[in-house]
C-alpha cells in the first residue's frame, strides 16, 4: 500500500508539468468527491471542497520526491502565469488550513506552488504515461 492510495489514482490526475519525454515530469491530482462532495460554509454558502496534491518525480532537492500531502480546499486552483504554474487558494485561511505560511489579504489568490514549468492538461493522449507515477512513487515525500 502506498501513501494516500484512495487519492493518488488515475482518474483523479488533472495535468503534468515538465517534459513527458524524460519522466521527470511532475503530476498533479484533484478530487471534489464525485457524487458526494464534502462542503464547508464560506459566507453563508456552502463550498465544495477540493481534495488535491502532486507526485514529484525529479527535484534537486531529492526530500521533495514522491507523493505530496494530500491538503483540501474550496478555493484550489492551478493556472499558468508565463513559463510557469501556479498553484493558489483563496484568502489567509485558506492557505493556513493547508498548512501554509499566511500572507496576502483574505480576498485575493494566493500562491502556496511556483512550478518550474507550465501545465498541461491530462488528454486521453497522455493519462497512462501520466498513470506511471502512481506506482513508481508510492511513498509520501520526505519534505513535510
Amino acid at each position: 500500500m502506498g501513501y494516500r492510495d484512495d487519492f493518488y489514482k488515475k482518474e483523479n490526475i488533472i495535468g503534468y508539468t515538465g517534459d513527458l519525454s524524460d519522466i521527470k515530469f511532475t503530476v498533479y491530482f484533484a478530487d471534489a468527491g464525485g457524487l458526494n462532495p464534502r462542503t464547508v460554509e464560506v459566507n453563508g454558502k456552502q463550498q465544495v471542497l477540493v481534495s488535491f496534491g502532486r507526485i514529484t518525480q525529479d527535484h534537486p532537492h531529492k526530500n521533495n520526491i514522491g507523493r505530496g500531502k494530500v491538503h483540501e480546499a474550496y478555493s484550489y486552483s492551478i493556472f499558468n502565469d508565463g513559463d510557469q504554474a501556479k498553484e493558489c487558494v483563496y484568502g489567509r485561511k485558506e492557505l493556513k488550513a493547508i498548512g501554509m505560511k499566511e500572507k496576502g489579504g483574505d480576498d485575493e489568490h494566493l500562491s502556496f506552488h511556483t512550478s518550474r514549468n507550465r501545465f498541461e492538461e491530462v488528454t486521453a493522449g497522455n493519462i497512462e504515461i501520466l498513470a506511471t507515477a502512481i506506482k513508481r512513487f508510492p511513498n509520501a515525500k520526505d519534505k513535510v
